[in-house]
């Protein structure tokens, strides 16, 4: 076996023998040596070979780019070296070839196309960056099984052929072979199952687990992902948000050097879709939509517009230059929303009393007056930009998102540095989709806050909360219900049935035995993975992915 990895050795190595297994990284053959890197999931280390050693020289001359080979060496300090880590170098004097390599239809050095690079992924995984990230993911798993065995979870597997239980999206389905005609289907998430092992009395409850949903693929989004499960019995959403804070903290200082412990803030739901127009806000955007200036100006153009008024305000509380205009770039970009109505102001100075301002844009019925009141009430200042979108449509959120960005890329305010985790409380409990029928924000078997005292669906809240980091959602989770009678009303609201034969009715009949009140939470491994390893897209943190239309590259399935 080996002796030592490539990318271990060092200066106290200097004059041991070695023995290292490897692959052909890199060959550069000069008129009396040449000089090979060997590469293997550590790093690379360079080693030469003189002419002299003719056997050898011959050897080495013979090989391709990426063979698997085995060399026998004594290690050296460079002549010259660039920098402390390239210090030492190897002096074969024994070789063995495992296996030569064709020409290769993927560079390995370079940046491939992705449906190269998902072809023959075995080959694009070769790369240090991808080994990289597959150690982190590795040793990420392996602090989450250490620490929350420390806090007495036990891990419990839960069945992947199982009944469908909706959850939001398609399930994935498995004919059966012996039960002609009937089906099992993938899990969207162990849902059902870790909330009868709390019913079982397992009280803490963990597991690293895959996942499936058959839904429109995006660049955070694949329809085989990977969750660390949790759940508990007998504590609450505080003691929950104190663990789960705690593995984030311990996650980011070993593998980012960064201390998150005093970084989670706790956000309302109304409030973060009224200021940012989405519940997984990046803070590292300082934007915000503001809904009271909203207010303020609507009555305003109501007359001139009509009663369907859309009002998107934005104040921006920095100084810009003044030469700039950027008037054109804003209203260029709006229309592409169907944004035309744009008034842009500008408080340039304050002298007499007053307020002087540039204003861009149609200004309907807005007076001096008005402009001056506005200043003084939501205490604005020289320098300070204001921004108000008219439309007649209500915006998608993704629309919001990227006004949202397009504003703070144009000013400069994106904070680059930095990680801002926050928690999103108090979300609706149901919603009423564009067919009028009603759903839940979650899952049907998220406690409600105020069930008992609703005059309107739309107005009860439930205890459902995730955790964002930078824009993505990182974790969701609930308070479950634990009580027969209110899970079969929730369930009655949502027109799913409770007889005895229907789908839920096992899960029913558990919660008549004595269930514990119990809650838990979902976090997103790979997308943690994303987080850390500044990675744009979850694909790149999956050893063997889809593409974005859910197709295999490498074993071309589904077929």
């Amino acid at each position: 076996m080996r002796s030592n990895y490539c990318g271990r050795l060092n200066i106290k190595n200097i004059n041991e023998k070695v023995k290292l297994y490897g692959w052909v990284h890199n060959i550069r053959i000069l008129k009396k040596i040449i000089f090979l890197d060997l590469r293997d999931y550590t790093g690379i280390v360079q080693c030469f070979v003189k002419k002299k050693q003719n056997n050898i020289w011959n050897l080495v001359i013979s090989l391709t780019i990426e063979s698997c080979i085995k060399i026998y060496g004594k290690i050296f300090k460079k002549k010259s070296f660039k920098n402390q880590l390239d210090l030492i170098e190897i002096y074969i004097y024994d070789l063995i070839i495992y296996n030569y390599s064709s020409s290769l239809p993927i560079n390995i050095n370079s940046n491939n196309s992705e449906k190269i690079r998902f072809k023959y992924r075995y080959l694009d995984l070769r790369r240090l960056c991808m080994f990289k990230m597959l150690k982190i993911r590795s040793k990420i798993k392996y602090l989450l099984h250490n620490f929350l065995y420390k806090y007495n979870f036990l891990d419990i597997e839960t069945p992947y052929l199982s009944k469908s239980f909706p959850e939001g999206a398609k399930d994935y389905i498995v004919p059966s072979r012996i039960y002609k005609g009937m089906h099992y289907s993938l899990p969207q998430s162990p849902q059902i199952f870790k909330q009868l092992l709390m019913i079982s009395g397992v009280e803490k409850y963990y597991q690293i687990v895959k996942c499936f949903r058959d839904e429109d693929l995006r660049s955070d989004r694949q329809p085989e992902f990977t969750q660390i499960d949790i759940e508990l019995s007998f504590s609450n959403f505080k003691n929950l948000k104190y663990l789960i804070e705690k593995i984030i903290t311990k996650i980011f200082l070993i593998y980012k050097k960064i201390d998150l412990s005093n970084s989670f803030n706790l956000l309302d739901y109304k409030y973060v879709i009224d200021n940012y127009g989405t519940d997984k806000p990046d803070l590292r955007n300082p934007i915000k939509f503001n809904k009271n200036i909203s207010n303020f100006f609507k009555d305003f153009f109501l007359k001139e517009i009509g009663k369907k008024l859309y009002v998107l305000s934005i104040v921006l509380l920095v100084n810009i230059d003044n030469n700039i205009n950027y008037y054109n770039k804003i209203i260029s970009y709006l229309k592409l929303y169907n944004i035309y109505n744009l008034i842009f102001i500008k408080i340039i100075s304050f002298k007499n009393n007053k307020f002087l301002y540039k204003i861009y844009g149609d200004i309907l019925n807005l007076n001096n007056n008005v402009i001056q009141k506005f200043i003084l009430k939501f205490n604005l200042g020289v320098g300070d930009i204001f921004f108000l979108m008219l439309f007649k449509k209500k915006l998608l959120t993704e629309c919001l998102v990227q006004i949202r960005s397009f504003f703070c890329n144009l000013f400069n305010l994106f904070k680059k540095n930095g990680y801002f985790p926050v928690w999103i409380v108090n979300y609706p409990m149901f919603y009423f989709d564009k067919y009028n029928k009603i759903k839940t924000f979650h899952h049907p078997f998220t406690m409600p806050i105020n069930f008992n005292n609703y005059s309107n669906y739309t107005n009860i809240l439930s205890h459902a909360y995730d955790l964002v980091i930078n824009g993505y959602e990182i974790g969701s989770g609930s308070v479950r219900i634990h009580d027969y009678n209110l899970q079969c009303e929730i369930f009655k609201i949502l027109s799913i049935s409770t007889t005895k034969n229907s789908r839920y009715s096992f899960f029913l009949e558990a919660l008549k035995y004595g269930a514990p009140p119990h809650l838990g939470i979902a976090l997103g491994l790979d997308r943690i993975i994303m987080l850390l390893t500044n990675i744009k897209s979850i694909k790149d943190v999956i050893a063997f992915p889809k593409t974005t239309s859910g197709f295999c590259l490498l074993t071309n399935s589904p077929n």
